[in-house]
C-alpha cells in the first residue's frame, strides 16, 4: 500500500515542478540548473545511502526516516520561496533538491529489501505487474493535477499549486505509515559488501556490472540534455495550456506503466539485457521524431511510443541490477548505479540549459538543437552499452531483429498465418481448429506467447 500513496505523490508533483519553477519566474538556464542541482544532490545522497543504512542497522529504518522527512518537506518547499522576493527561484531550487534527496534516499534500501521477497525467475512479471498498477494510479493523479491547474488558471495558480503540494505531502505521510508496517527479513551486511566507489570504478575492465552502470550513466547524460526542457518548449514556445501539456506527459506515463507487464514476459524469457539494448537503441530515435511538427495529435503518438519503449528499458534495468548484484552487495551496487545515473542527469541538464539559453535558433527554436544532440549521443552510448555488457542469466537465445518482431507481435501473427494458409490447403474445413492448435503449439516451442485477444 505504501507504493499506492507514493505513486499519488509523484503523480501530483513530478511533471509540474518545471511549470511551478516557471511560475516563480525561472528562465531556460534556471530550469536546467534546477535539474542539475536536484540530480547532483540526489546522486551524492544515493552514494552514501548504503553507509547510512549500515549505520542505522536496518533498511526499514532508512525507508521510514527518509520518507517521513520527504513528506514534511513539501510544504516549506512551496511556501517559503514566496518570502524571498527576487531570490525565490534559487530558494525553490534548493528546497526542491533537498526534498528530492529524502524522497529518493531510500531507493537502494527499498530495492535490496524487496528483491528478497521475489524469486529471480518471477521478478519480470512481478515488477511488471506492480509497475502497471502503480503507473495507472500515477497517471490518474497526473491527470487530476493537470485538470486542477487548468481550473485555477483563471482563478489563481498560486492556490492550484498549493492544493497539489499539500495533497502530495499528505500522500507521502500516509505512505510512511504503511512502510512502518513492512516486514524486514533478517539482514546482516558482510564485510565483502563494503567496497569503495574507487574500487568499483577500477573494476570496469573485469566487472560486467561496472560497465553497465557507467554506460547507463552516460545514456542518462544524453537523455537529460533535452528532457528537462519539454515543459518549457510545450508551455512557452508551442503555447499549449495545462490540459494539453498534461495529456502529453500523461501519454508517456500511461504506456510506460501499462506495458511493463508485457515487457516483463519477454525479459524473463529472453533476458533483461536484450530488452535494455533494444529499447535503448529505439529510444535514441524519439528526439528526431519531435522535429517534424508541433501538432498535438502527432506529439501524442510520439509520447505513446516513447512511453512503451521506456517501459522496457526501466523495467529491465531494475531487474538486471537484481540479477547482476549478489544480495549482500546489492544495496551498494544500486547506490553506485544511481550515483552515476544522477551525475549523468545533472550534467546533461546543466549543459542542456546552457545550450537552450545561448544556441542560435534552428527552424524557429533552439530546442531543436537539443533534440538532435540528445538523439545522436543516445545512439552512441546505446551502442557502447550493447558491445560492452553481457547478459548474466541463462536465457533463451534470440536475435535482435527477431526479438523486435516478437515484441511487436509480427512474428506470432506471421507464424499463425502461415499455419492457417498451409493447413487449410491440406485439410477439410472441419479440421481448421486442429490446424490452429498446431500453430499455437509451434509458436510455444519457438518461445512465443500466442495472442489471446
Amino acid at each position: 500500500m505504501d507504493g499506492v500513496f507514493a505513486a499519488v505523490q509523484f503523480g501530483l508533483t513530478d511533471q509540474f515542478i518545471t511549470p511551478l519553477a516557471l511560475l516563480f519566474g525561472a528562465n531556460n538556464f534556471a530550469i536546467g540548473f534546477l535539474s542539475f542541482v536536484r540530480n547532483s544532490l540526489v546522486s551524492i545522497v544515493q552514494f552514501y545511502s548504503a553507509d547510512i543504512t549500515k549505520r542505522l542497522g536496518s533498511r526499514k529504518k532508512t525507508l521510514m526516516f527518509s520518507v517521513l522527512v520527504a513528506g514534511l518537506m513539501w510544504i516549506p518547499t512551496y511556501f517559503l520561496p514566496f518570502l524571498f522576493g527576487g531570490w525565490r527561484v534559487a530558494v525553490f531550487i534548493i528546497l526542491f533538491a533537498v526534498t528530492s534527496c529524502f524522497n529518493l534516499l531510500a531507493t537502494p534500501a527499498w530495492a535490496s529489501l524487496v528483491s528478497q521477497y521475489v524469486p529471480p525467475s518471477k521478478r519480470g512479471q512481478y515488477f511488471g505487474f506492480r509497475g502497471s498498477t502503480l503507473g495507472l494510479i500515477y497517471f490518474v493523479s497526473l491527470l487530476s493535477g493537470g485538470l486542477l491547474l487548468h481550473v485555477f488558471e483563471s482563478i489563481g495558480l498560486f492556490a492550484g499549486f498549493a492544493i497539489l503540494i499539500c495533497t502530495a505531502s499528505t500522500m507521502r505521510l500516509i505512505s510512511w505509515y504503511f512502510i512502518t508496517k513492512m516486514y524486514e527479513p533478517p539482514w546482516h551486511p558482510e564485510k565483502s559488501a563494503d567496497f569503495s566507489f574507487a574500487d568499483f570504478v577500477k573494476r570496469i575492465r573485469v566487472s560486467n556490472f561496472t560497465r553497465f552502470a557507467v554506460f547507463c550513466g552516460w545514456l542518462m547524460f544524453a537523455v537529460a540534455i533535452v528532457s528537462p526542457f519539454f515543459a518549457v518548449y510545450l508551455l512557452k514556445e508551442v503555447g499549449f495550456g495545462y490540459v494539453h501539456y498534461t495529456f502529453l506527459m500523461g501519454a508517456t506515463i500511461l504506456t510506460t506503466y501499462a506495458t511493463q507487464r508485457y515487457w516483463g514476459i519477454f525479459a524473463d524469457k529472453f533476458g533483461n539485457f536484450k530488452i535494455i539494448t533494444l529499447s535503448a537503441v529505439l529510444i535514441s530515435f524519439i528526439p528526431f521524431l519531435w522535429l517534424f511538427t508541433r501538432s498535438f495529435y502527432y506529439l501524442m503518438l510520439i509520447q505513446l511510443l516513447a512511453g512503451f519503449l521506456w517501459a522496457g528499458y526501466n523495467l529491465s534495468t531494475v531487474n538486471f541490477i537484481f540479477d547482476a548484484a549478489v544480495t549482500h552487495k546489492r544495496e551498494r551496487c544500486v547506490s553506485y548505479y544511481n550515483f552515476l545515473s544522477g551525475l549523468g542527469l545533472g550534467a546533461g541538464a546543466l549543459i542542456g540549459g546552457l545550450f537552450y539559453q545561448f544556441l542560435p535558433h534552428l527552424w524557429g527554436s533552439n530546442f531543436y538543437f537539443l533534440l538532435i544532440i540528445s538523439g545522436m549521443l543516445r545512439l552512441v552510448f546505446a551502442a557502447c552499452l550493447f558491445f560492452a555488457v553481457k547478459e548474466v542469466r541463462t536465457v533463451q537465445p534470440v536475435r535482435p531483429h527477431m526479438l523486435l518482431l516478437d515484441i511487436a507481435g509480427f512474428r506470432a501473427m506471421g507464424m499463425l498465418g502461415k499455419e492457417l494458409v498451409v493447413g487449410l490447403k491440406k485439410v477439410r474445413p472441419g479440421k481448421a481448429a486442429k490446424v490452429l492448435e498446431k500453430g499455437r503449439k509451434k509458436m510455444e516451442l519457438n518461445g512465443i506467447e500466442p495472442s489471446t485477444s
